[in-house]
């Protein structure tokens, strides 16, 4: 055999083994995974990594999507978050993310938020109800100037989903406009308005200060000055939470879109490896 066919064959081997060896890895990585699913730490005992998922409004069928990423059928929905508590995934709320963050409470390994924005009436009529079958937390973040226009739920209904114990109702702004293009004057100034009529209408005293910015667009400057008024604050940019770095003033948000549990699962770990800081 002469040299040059013995390196192919070299070469052959070596990325088979290379192939073998990567395969076994991320069995064996799935393996330890899903057998330390329901362990439970501080922030400070372990980096584990907490997806918001964001979705807006839910649709009876297909017949009723315009855009994936704006209406999600409710077997679609239910599918999902079926799927991931199946898996060992479970949902919090904000109200547990902030405590984590104090180091107050432990948080499963394999925790995720769902929130809505917009506050469309899909979420009173859809995602609500599936919340207090299964007794979980989702959270619905809204406009308030749009509150009981048509496609919108009412304060009525906003208050008897915040008083229900599963769903956490927040703001989206004051108004959907994009923020990034006023000053952080004008976005404190609505923003404030918008907690202090939410705080009202929900006859919540402690309501907690949440906020996600409308089309995911902010500048620094206002992400500093909401965090010095002690706003939680939601991003949209697709990336994944991890506790040594969690940053509830800047917190990243991803879209399931129409996706299988396990894909979501994969797109979470491949987001997370990509996106490390």
């Amino acid at each position: 055999m002469d040299d040059k066919r013995k390196n192919k064959i070299s070469i052959k081997r070596i990325a088979l083994a290379t192939i073998c060896i990567m395969i076994a890895s991320f069995v064996c990585f799935i393996i330890y995974q899903y057998a330390t699913r329901n362990n439970e730490y501080y922030i400070s005992e372990k980096n584990i990594q907490i997806p918001v998922f964001v979705y807006h409004d839910i649709v009876k069928d297909e017949s009723e999507i315009e855009y994936d990423y704006m209406q999600t059928t409710y077997d679609t929905f239910k599918n999902q978050i079926d799927g991931l508590m199946k898996m060992g995934y479970k949902p919090i709320s904000y109200d547990e993310l902030m405590k984590y963050s104090k180091g107050e409470i432990k948080l499963s390994k394999w925790s995720f938020v769902i929130t809505f924005d917009d506050g469309y009436t899909g979420v009173y009529d859809y995602a609500y109800e599936y919340a207090k079958e299964k007794n979980i937390p989702i959270t619905s973040f809204i406009n308030n100037v749009n509150v009981g226009k048509p496609g919108y739920y009412s304060w009525e209904q906003a208050k008897e989903m915040n008083d229900s114990g599963v769903v956490g109702v927040y703001s989206h702004g004051y108004e959907h406009i994009e923020y990034d293009k006023v000053d952080a004057e004008r976005l404190l100034n609505d923003t404030n308005k918008a907690y202090d009529e939410l705080k009202a209408k929900m006859d919540d005293a402690d309501l907690l200060k949440v906020f996600t910015y409308p089309y995911g667009l902010y500048t620094s400057e206002e992400l500093e000055t909401l965090k010095e008024a002690g706003y939680m604050q939601n991003l949209t940019d697709n990336k994944i939470n991890k506790s040594n770095t969690l940053n509830i003033y800047g917190l990243h948000r991803c879209y399931p879109l129409s996706d299988s549990p396990f894909k979501i699962w994969i797109k979470i770990q491949y987001r997370a490896f990509r996106y490390k800081s």
